[in-house]
């Protein structure tokens, strides 16, 4: 992680708890996103190249490729989450004290919200991925690991929590109907996969109490 978020995971904690604007809660939505891909490929790394788990072997190696791409793109995210919070605070300070003026701030503020929606979207999009992707885990990989692959989809739902908090506060200030409900439709999917998270640990513990 680079600029708002750090270079590290101290750093960034110790960014995220400062009272610098950002990283805020959708910086941590990506994180948390990244590193529930991160566990989801370790239990699919655990699984594949042995003998037992021989039938599962290409299907594991399509989890890990995915989650280490998801992984990956969750640090950009981060930064794009930064961002997009500083586009709505700048539209936010725009003058306003002529018709003209106010006018032309209502537009950029509706702009800035609108990507500052689209932004947490993403997360939600590669957090319900990666709990599909856990849930496959959980189901066909190590036994002696499943419970990172339910870790992992309990970060992702998290993850998805906190975006839909972010889209939700920004939706009030976006006033073209087809885009709000376009961002309500993409979030209505997310908060469907969000739901499969808990089917996911439930199956961990399931297993784990059998």
């Amino acid at each position: 992680m680079t600029d708002s978020t750090g270079g590290s995971l101290a750093e960034f904690l110790d960014t995220l708890g400062s009272s610098a604007p950002t990283p805020g809660g959708g910086g941590g939505a990506a994180v948390a996103l990244g590193m529930g891909a991160a566990l989801v490929a370790m239990t699919a790394r655990l699984t594949t190249g042995r003998r037992r788990f021989r039938s599962v072997q290409a299907e594991m190696e399509r989890v890990i490729e995915r989650c280490d791409l998801i992984r990956d793109s969750a640090l950009n995210l981060a930064e794009a989450d930064a961002e997009a919070y500083g586009s709505v605070m700048a539209a936010f300070g725009m003058p306003r004290s002529s018709d003209g003026e106010r006018s032309a701030r209502r537009a950029a503020i509706a702009r800035a919200c609108e990507q500052a929606s689209r932004v947490p979207l993403r997360v939600a999009a590669a957090a319900s991925e990666v709990i599909e992707l856990a849930a496959e885990t959980a189901a066909k990989g190590n036994p002696n690991v499943i419970s990172d692959a339910g870790a992992g989809a309990a970060l992702a739902r998290t993850a998805i929590r906190i975006c839909e908090m972010n889209v939700q506060a920004n939706l009030g200030s976006i006033d073209h109907s087809a885009v709000r409900a376009e961002l309500q439709d993409e979030l209505a999917r997310a908060l469907a996969a969000r739901d499969a998270a808990d089917g996911v640990v439930d199956s961990v513990l399931g297993a784990s109490a059998a």
